[in-house]
């Protein structure tokens, strides 16, 4: 049975900010995860916590200067938008003629829409561990806690057994297609395509009545497709394709290999400008290698790696959880950015987190880190609809909708939850605290049998379990001294 172990730091404050640059002006609670079952970490998600590496934070809403909140997008209702649909054609056409765009017009548009839609589900989102380094744990303990409470996790914990999902193969291996249909308002820049494309059937001398059929035929061809069948329209190998892509998942831990580090320092070095010096080996492995969610029937932490040909152009790094994909970070060959390949990385994600979705329904919400309306270049991540932000005070999720955008526009934290009367329905009590499972010596212990064996309060756990909420306080073992 898979269980948690970790450190609780307290506050980290005056940190530099990743989205606005400024020097001071982040601050987070932060804990180390020495091990992590997937059903805690998909509880501490929900309440507004994000890992980096082993190292686990939540932003301090209220205080830090770019509240970043937890967004979801609802992959089974998920609504592919023009913007889409034209880049998955783009990687299509290109695997089928191995050409890029080539008129000025064609090409400008690509500019344009990496410019204002292309990031992954996680770009450049992450937190540096702190200085300070988690206390080394005695293995043998850990064998021996093992068991510890094993009952209670066995009713508790709802990962079911999920066999590990393969996506080895030709890009175009998709899954399952969308069971819900959806209907979007024509808006104005649709209306004028639409007029322009009936004014150029006009010039080739159809009739009226043979330009409403056909402007209807493929309306209704267009409002059927769903997000898989435009990624099955990618070239066939009998098609004799000019490129081939493949997607291959590989547990984590085998993703710390010399071309994954190679296109990770590229990426960096590129995109973020990151200096060469600050890049290694081992700072690879601790964001994006090593995770404290060991895998457990399927779940787990695994790199989603882009294999063009026989060269690696992309990797996605996702967390397989009990009720999402949760997308960790995203890095590509720059020598590829024509393809929006962030963008269409987190659309894979999406139809990946569809297909898990129609054996293990649970597995409903693709998950995309934290949306931060004060930075506008993140704000990209609400173009996946319909999509979800997480209130910070009551834990309910909220539609990213035009109410939703004017509270954060009229100020950058807000409760969202309009009701003053919701609550945190996870909130810790007296009795909860009292709960919390502590590792003490080498015994696991309640932190009631604390008192009674060592007599001295801990006030700091009343704040913890606060955040990490009663269920995870009374689950997780908390590793003191």
């Amino acid at each position: 049975m898979s269980y948690s172990v970790v450190e609780y730091y307290g506050e980290n404050s005056k940190y530099q900010c990743g989205y606005c640059k400024q020097s001071s002006s982040c601050s987070s609670y932060g804990m180390w995860a020495h091990k992590l079952s997937c059903q805690d970490y998909q509880e501490l998600i929900d309440r507004g916590w994000r890992r980096s590496g082993c190292y686990c934070y939540k932003p301090m809403m209220d205080v830090t200067c770019c509240p970043s909140y937890t967004i979801k997008c609802d992959a089974i209702n998920f609504r592919l938008n023009k913007s889409h649909k034209k880049i998955i054609k783009r990687m299509n056409k290109f695997l089928r003629d191995g050409l890029k765009e080539t008129s000025e017009q064609d090409a400008q548009s690509n500019i344009d829409e990496i410019a204002t839609h292309d990031g992954s589900a996680c770009d450049q989102e992450h937190t540096e561990v702190p200085s300070m380094q988690p206390r080394v744990l005695d293995p043998d303990l850990l064998n021996t806690l093992t068991h510890v409470n094993s009952e209670k996790r066995s009713a508790d914990d709802k990962t079911s057994a999920l066999p590990i999902p393969t996506l080895s193969g030709v890009v175009n291996t998709s899954t399952h297609t969308s069971d819900s249909s959806i209907s979007n308002q024509p808006k104005k820049a649709k209306l004028r395509r639409i007029e322009r494309k009936r004014e150029k059937l006009q010039k080739k001398g159809l009739s009226g009545a043979d330009i409403e059929q056909l402007m209807q035929s493929n309306n209704r061809k267009s409002a059927e497709k769903s997000l898989e069948e435009f990624l099955s329209e990618s070239p066939q190998d009998n098609d004799s394709p000019a490129h081939r892509l493949k997607v291959k998942q590989v547990n984590a831990n085998d993703g710390a290999t010399a071309a994954t580090f190679k296109l990770y320092s590229l990426y960096q070095q590129s995109i973020h400008n990151d200096p060469a010096s600050k890049l290694s080996m081992d700072r690879f492995k601790r964001f994006l290698v090593k995770s404290p969610l060991k895998p457990f029937q399927g779940f787990g932490t695994f790199h989603q790696q882009y294999w063009l040909d026989d060269r690696l152009i992309a990797v996605g790094v996702i967390d397989v959880l009990p009720n999402c994909v949760s997308s960790v970070y995203f890095f590509y060959d720059p020598e590829y950015k024509f393809l929006s390949l962030g963008t269409y990385g987190s659309l894979r994600e999406l139809a990946y987190t569809r297909s898990l979705y129609k054996e293990y329904p649970s597995i409903s919400n693709y998950y995309m880190g934290f949306y931060i309306h004060s930075c506008p270049k993140m704000r990209y991540k609400s173009n996946l609809q319909p999509s979800y932000l997480l209130c910070p005070e009551a834990y309910t999720w909220h539609l990213l909708d035009r109410t939703v955008v004017a509270k954060l526009d009229a100020s950058k934290y807000s409760r969202l939850n309009d009701d003053p009367t919701a609550q945190d329905t996870n909130k810790a009590t007296e009795q909860d605290v009292n709960d919390v499972l502590l590792i003490f010596g080498r015994s696991c212990m309640t932190y009631t049998q604390y008192l009674t064996v060592v007599g001295k309060e801990l006030p700091i756990l009343f704040e913890y379990a606060r955040l990490v909420g009663k269920s995870c306080a009374k689950k997780m073992m908390l590793y003191r001294v």
